[in-house]
């Protein structure tokens, strides 16, 4: 409880930057989902297949995202999170407007794109603003806080989407962007710019453009090799492996890399990022194949829809929780514990027949729920408290990319889970153990981080 009057203001100032970056951030995974929904108006109204708009105004968007989260962090260190927080909601806010207004498929494909740029703003610098922002004895909770913001964000989407695009028109989906942008610039003008809006680390160095451009190459040649068939897919593994390794050449010998790889020998911010991923992987993967598990022979069942949301409202009530608990007695228990809710909740899914209802899915979907609440946060305040403040970009950009990685594994995972060759049962069991192997993996990371809770107290910081 703050005990004086400037205690107050700083606690309220800090609450404020953390609504602002969590509304900031919360946009991207937002628009990742709200608009699929919306794909069949858009092909009706422009004429176009609709493999083609899920290409273009999807998977474009998708991988956009991927590719832009570490160059993204990198150019925050320079410019300071708070201003580069509003050039990414200022590149969303254009993009909005744009696909709000939109007269062709090719100006949404453009509309899309930059909000995906700016949405690749908004998401690490967020994450680096609170890293700077927020007292080292609250970061676990305000980071738990900001981890259910972005996943409820991304499993609401549909539903939000479903109701504006049936009511309104498809092109609202884009508006209903603008209100939320101001309301974060509002909170964040409410906390004040502070410090953090500077550069926290003077660069006189060349911004590492090839470097930038080598990270795109590899995810880009990753990501369509995952989709591709045989022997294309072989040449553009190949291809992004050869990437891959020019960039990590690279980026050893340039004075001031986009991507550090000097974050990887740091042991607690490679389990805290790997703790991010796995479980990313998992949540993404299980919101897409639930419906499809337990739906009957004439499509999905529309009850799965309340099982779950007992998993994301779960994780949205525990995630303060688990911060709050690694705050108090260290990371390293909470996330283990996570990790066993997690897997304990997979194995219950994988107990159940295709049959079973809303009811016994939504108690397993409870379990995982809770281990997403309780390790994501601690996970990702324990990465970025293992590197100095003045990389906290670089590191938030990276951990994002690998938050988006694991769920970009996940739809592989999924795809062959749900195609349309023989065995579904044992490709089902299959997609199901490599779930439960996700969270098996990060309880297991979760031991290699701190077990010690944080010495910080507010009474002595100034």
């Amino acid at each position: 409880m703050p005990t004086t009057i400037a205690e107050a203001s700083r606690s309220q100032s800090h609450t404020a930057i953390l609504v602002a970056a969590a509304i900031g951030a919360s946009l991207n995974p937002l628009n990742s989902t709200m608009v699929a929904v919306a794909l069949p108006a858009l092909s009706a109204e422009f004429g176009a297949s609709a493999s083609s708009v899920t290409l273009t105004v999807v998977t474009v968007y998708l991988v956009a995202t991927l590719v832009s989260q570490v160059p993204a962090g990198s150019i925050a260190d320079r410019v300071g999170y708070s201003r580069a927080l509003g050039i990414g909601r200022l590149l969303f806010l254009v993009g909005a407007l744009a696909g709000t207004v939109a007269p062709s498929l090719w100006v949404v494909v453009v509309a899309r794109l930059a909000m995906a740029v700016g949405g690749s703003l908004n998401i690490p610098t967020a994450m680096a603003l609170v890293r700077v922002a927020v007292p080292e004895d609250r970061r676990g909770r305000a980071f738990g806080t900001l981890g259910a913001v972005l996943s409820s964000a991304a499993a609401i989407g549909p539903a939000i989407g479903a109701w504006m695009s049936s009511h309104f028109g498809w092109r609202t989906l884009f508006l209903i962007n603008v209100p939320m942008i101001v309301a974060s610039y509002a909170a964040q003008w409410f906390g004040g710019r502070g410090a953090a809006t500077l550069p926290l680390r003077a660069s006189s160095t060349a911004f590492d453009w090839l470097g930038s451009l080598l990270i795109g190459a590899t995810l880009v040649l990753a990501t369509f090799a995952t989709r591709a068939s045989a022997p294309l897919a072989w040449w553009l593994a190949a291809a992004g492996l050869a990437a891959g390794l020019f960039l990590i050449w690279h980026e050893r010998r340039v004075a001031s890399p986009v991507l550090r790889l000097s974050l990887f020998n740091d042991r607690t911010f490679v389990a805290g990022s790997g703790v991010v991923a796995t479980q990313n992987l998992a949540m993404y993967s299980l919101l897409l194949f639930v419906p499809f598990l337990f739906g009957s022979s004439s499509g999905p069942n529309p009850q799965l829809g309340l099982a779950i949301i007992a998993m994301t409202a779960t994780m949205a009530a525990t995630s303060p929780l688990g911060g709050w608990l690694a705050d108090r007695f260290g990371a390293r228990l909470v996330v283990f514990t996570g990790g066993l809710s997690g897997m304990l909740g997979v194995v219950g899914l994988m107990r159940l027949p295709a049959s079973s209802g809303a009811v016994a899915v939504g108690l397993s979907l409870l379990f995982v729920g809770l281990g997403l609440g309780l390790s994501t946060g601690p996970a990702q305040a324990a990465a970025l408290r293992a590197v100095p403040a003045v990389y906290s970009g670089s590191a938030s950009a990276t951990v994002s990319m690998l938050r988006y990685s694991g769920a970009v594994i996940g739809t592989v995972v999924i795809s062959y889970a749900v195609s349309d060759a023989a065995g579904a049962d044992v490709r089902h069991r299959v997609a199901l153990i490599v779930f439960a192997s996700a969270f098996a993996i990060s309880a297991g990371l979760g031991v290699l981080l701190s077990g010690e809770p944080d010495k910080v107290r507010p009474s002595r910081r100034r």
